[in-house]
């Protein structure tokens, strides 16, 4: 083997090397960049407590897709029986039927309950939730603290009987919570 040989030799060895970093460099970063792309574009299911003061308090959990795709919720298993202390004329338990419904980016599902009820029952009420958009599947858990928001009610002066009292009750409510 001569000199030249063992030049052009190094040289395709290192041609090689380089074409094989490039390569594993650019896989990588399509990956990232793919996991970017799906995180920035999945369902975000939560849910959470909120309390509204409109003649009187309320206290509603709410399940809240706050992502950039529709999600479908497979399976929503709650460790407290809402039933005990929902606040509607069905008396049906909230979410009970949501398996397999699809909610939508920026979609929200309201369930009033009597917080004082299930303060009697629970301090805390734990969720899980599977769920999926397209090929992709999540789970969350959750645990809503019910005793969290005790202190955080906003009360509102108004004269009862008066419809101008109660817009503005709302207006106040709407305004204080997108603070």
């Amino acid at each position: 083997m001569n000199t030249s040989n063992i030049i052009q030799l190094i040289g395709i060895l290192v041609s090689l090397a380089t074409s094989t970093a490039a390569i594993v460099i650019s896989v990588k970063s399509l990956r990232e960049n793919s996991k970017m792309i799906e995180a920035s574009t999945r369902p975000y299911i939560n849910i959470y407590g909120a309390s509204t003061y409109i003649g009187d308090s309320n206290y509603y959990i709410i399940l809240k897709n706050f992502g950039q795709s529709s999600a479908t919720i497979h399976e929503f298993i709650c460790d407290f029986d809402l039933k005990k202390c929902t606040v509607n004329t069905t008396k049906d338990k909230p979410f009970q039927s949501i398996d397999n419904s699809t909610i939508v980016p920026g979609q929200s599902l309201h369930a009033l309950i009597d917080l004082n009820n299930a303060l009697k029952e629970t301090k805390a009420i734990n969720f899980h939730v599977s769920y999926s958009s397209g090929t992709h599947k999540y789970e969350e858990d959750f645990c809503l603290n019910l005793a969290g928001n005790l202190g955080n009610f906003v009360s509102h002066k108004c004269t009862k009987g008066k419809e101008l009292a109660t817009i503005s009750e709302t207006l106040q409510d709407m305004y204080i919570h997108l603070l």
